[in-house]
């Protein structure tokens, strides 16, 4: 499984006592529950991120050093999460299943779908939520199939287009690495 860069980041920061993620955040208009995921959770590899608003701020801090334009990225961001499973012939389906539930949700409510990618080995799906004044609020990836892994990825807050994919690239986020302006997928992932 890819290692993630953004693990270490924040091990170092619940290791400093920096925890807890905001309770208010599940009524975030861009916030999405993807379920009971525990049932993934007993495959070889798993990875799970959850950074609050505390810990994209500090985030932010200290990663300005490394690349100022970090903080322009995480502003306004309240959450995010990530949550990769590797797929096996045991979980492919039902985590399909799961992809393909949260595929109707958010296709039957107020979300966008801006990419979708079905193919023999591949389901890909990539929706953004607007506020009132039109201003991005919420994204959420779903995967499975892409280099044998699964994704589940929300990011709650105001959301520029034009830096998300900076985020993607910063964070290994999956299929976030190409979008651009237009919401479209840039590159393929």
């Amino acid at each position: 499984m890819k290692a993630i860069k953004i693990i270490l980041t924040l091990f170092i920061l619940i290791s400093a006592g920096i925890t807890a993620q905001s309770s208010d955040v599940k009524n975030e208009p861009g916030y999405v529950d993807f379920g009971d995921l525990a049932m993934f959770e007993s495959s070889t590899g798993v990875t799970e991120v959850i950074l609050d608003e505390d810990l994209l701020s500090a985030l932010a801090e200290i990663s300005t050093d490394e690349d100022p334009n970090v903080m322009a990225i995480l502003k306004g961001l309240k959450l995010v999460k990530a949550h990769v499973f590797e797929v096996s012939d045991d979980n492919k389906s039902d985590l399909e299943a799961r992809v393909n539930s949260v595929d109707s949700e958010l296709t039957g409510s107020d979300w966008k779908r801006i990419v979708k990618t079905r193919s023999e080995d591949e389901i890909a799906n990539v929706y953004i939520k607007q506020g009132d004044n039109k201003q991005i609020v919420g994204l959420v990836v779903t995967s499975v199939g892409a280099d044998d892994e699964a994704a589940f990825v929300n990011i709650v807050g105001t959301i520029d287009l034009a830096t998300i994919g900076r985020l993607g690239k910063q964070f290994n986020l999956p299929h976030l690495n190409g979008i651009n302006n237009s919401g479209e997928n840039s590159d393929e992932n």
